[in-house]
């Protein structure tokens, strides 16, 4: 269990409906030459779904003590964690046109995170035309920055493993990403890639 920085409480505090505090991305890509759609689509998920270990704070919920929000706040490790719930999966009517994508993540993108699980959700969407299908990953901006979450999503599509964010902390553990102090995130995210 350690404590969630003062600077990333901030966002917590200063959520409401009217204005969430997380930070999403959609990522568009077209399914390799002669792949089934359907086949492709389900390994894709099950690879997402991975019952494996996390990298921090994707694998740990918030824990609040008796003043909420307004007092310490601490990352701990969710033993329940369900990567059904984080991992959704979607489907515009087909052929789904981008007017019809942006909607769908419009609407994802709208609604807050739960606090009581792990502050992220990643949206596979498929029915797309011309045989595309996109992602759309939201995380908290507690947990984690838009510089950091950019690093994060080259590192998962790179295919070069020199590139990829392997850090890890002192006892193997996974590394943070994105969080503690916002200025600290992106030189951290390069010397992992080094």
């Amino acid at each position: 269990m350690h404590r969630l920085a003062l600077t990333d409480a901030f966002f917590l505090m200063n959520e409401t409906r009217q204005t969430p505090m997380h930070v999403g991305g959609v990522n568009l890509f077209t399914l390799p030459e002669g792949a089934d759609e359907q086949e492709f689509l389900s390994h894709l998920g099950k690879i997402l779904r991975h019952e494996g270990p996390l990298r921090r704070p994707f694998g740990e919920r918030l824990k609040t003590g008796p003043l909420g929000v307004a007092g310490p706040l601490y990352w701990e490790p969710d033993t329940q964690l369900d990567m059904d719930y984080h991992v959704r999966h979607s489907a515009l009517p087909k052929p789904g046109r981008y007017r019809e994508l942006f909607a769908l993540v419009s609407r994802l993108h709208g609604t807050l995170l739960d606090r009581n699980r792990p502050l992220w959700e990643m949206h596979l969407i498929e029915g797309l035309q011309k045989r595309q299908f996109a992602t759309y990953m939201k995380a908290h901006h507690c947990a984690i920055d838009g510089i950091g979450a950019m690093h994060l999503t080259q590192s998962m599509m790179s295919s070069r493993p020199r590139t990829r964010i392997r850090c890890t902390r002192r006892g193997g553990a996974p590394a943070s990403i994105g969080s503690g102090a916002r200025s600290r995130a992106s030189s951290r995210c390069r010397r992992c890639r080094r």
